[in-house]
């Protein structure tokens, strides 16, 4: 455990993995003129104390499986900054991540995370271009540092789209905010090569003084936000479209989040590129997660469901729970993930320790 402490606290800490520009919760902002800065950093390490499959060749990866041993790894590590001038907001981050699992594609060694620039030209109006995540599913929204459990459920991870470099433009008044965008579907940052787009909207509503986008902190705030997003991607091999609905709850130092996701994905007559799937193929998946503060511990448990109509399901069980430090720039957690499938497979339960800094 001090051995991962260590690890954590040696590190400068987080960029603020939200969807709007300039919105880092850093504690040292500056101002250059008239334009405020705000450094972010942020160190997640993960400890794998005990996992049942160290044989790669017993059980073939799958959702949610990171094929992890026991030992060490780095999960994440950002370092960026956002801010404002006037009506323009912008946010510059960069970082690494390993991949959620073996259906994940790996990240370069470092690579943009976001880059936005964004400007209010009325009250409530906001414009947005660059990289950065696509208003869809509150879990894929939710800040990474702010996740108690470091990662996210494999609903919200294989059901919703990657950051990608687009425009969007939203408009919020009295709670209610909606949000439209057109993104480039090649994910790549020097262009779309692969001549996709992708077209997503976002409705949403919050009431109550406790963000709804966090579990932690406002301990004594009701808090309410409640979604309802769809998309629609065209690529060279495979057309997706997808709905999908969410939830926060918060009050007392309760925290409950639901967020559920449909799509279907069909293979596009193409000999240009491969597809992701050979034949029409529907999934489905839900993420349900219930934590409580209790002074200075988050204790939490979340389950996530997928299931592909080609490959069965996948049920993610995680419980546990967090410590956190005062002013939240340190955690330390401890959690048992239990993996459960449609089909046969070699028991595959993972006990993992976690560390996480952040500015």
């Amino acid at each position: 455990m001090s051995i991962l402490l260590l690890a954590a606290l040696s590190a400068t800490a987080h960029a603020e993995d939200s969807a709007k520009a300039g919105d880092g919760d850093g504690s040292f902002p500056f101002r250059v003129g008239g334009a405020t800065f705000e450094p972010s950093a942020l160190v997640q390490v993960w400890v794998t104390a005990y996992d049942m499959d160290e044989d790669k060749q017993a059980d073939a990866s799958g959702y949610g499986d990171p094929e992890d041993d026991e030992g060490v790894k780095l999960k994440r590590a950002r370092l960026g900054f956002s801010g404002g001038f006037k009506k323009w907001s912008y946010k510059l981050s960069v970082g690494t991540s390993a991949p959620y699992d073996g259906l994940s594609e790996p990240e370069e060694p470092i690579e943009v995370v976001d880059a936005l620039v964004g400007v209010e030209p009325v009250n409530g109006l906001e414009i947005r271009v660059g990289q950065g995540k696509l208003p869809f599913s509150r879990d894929q929204l939710i800040s990474a540092g702010e996740l108690t459990f470091t990662e996210r459920g494999i609903a919200s991870e294989h059901l919703t789209p990657d950051r990608s470099l687009g425009l969007t433009v939203g408009y919020g008044r009295k709670g209610g905010k909606i949000t439209v965008g057109a993104f480039n579907a090649g994910g790549d940052l020097f262009g779309d090569v692969a001549m996709g787009k992708t077209l997503v909207g976002r409705l949403e509503w919050d009431v109550g003084k406790a963000n709804t986008y966090k579990t932690w902190g406002d301990r004594k705030e009701f808090g309410l936000g409640v979604g309802a997003n769809g998309y629609y991607t065209m690529g060279e091999a495979t057309s997706t479209w997808a709905v999908g609905g969410d939830a926060m709850l918060r009050g007392g130092g309760l925290s409950f989040l639901v967020d559920g996701v449909f799509s279907h994905i069909a293979p596009t007559e193409t000999t240009v590129e491969t597809p992701e799937v050979w034949e029409e193929t529907d999934r489905w998946g839900v993420t349900g997660q219930l934590g409580y503060q209790v002074n200075a511990f988050e204790p939490t448990v979340r389950v996530s469901m997928l299931n592909d109509s080609t490959l069965g399901g996948y049920t993610q069980v995680l419980f546990g729970g967090a410590w956190h430090t005062a002013e939240d720039h340190a955690r330390v957690g401890l959690g048992y993930e239990l993996r459960l499938e449609d089909q046969d497979a070699v028991d595959n339960d993972t006990l993992r320790l976690w560390a996480q800094f952040k500015l």
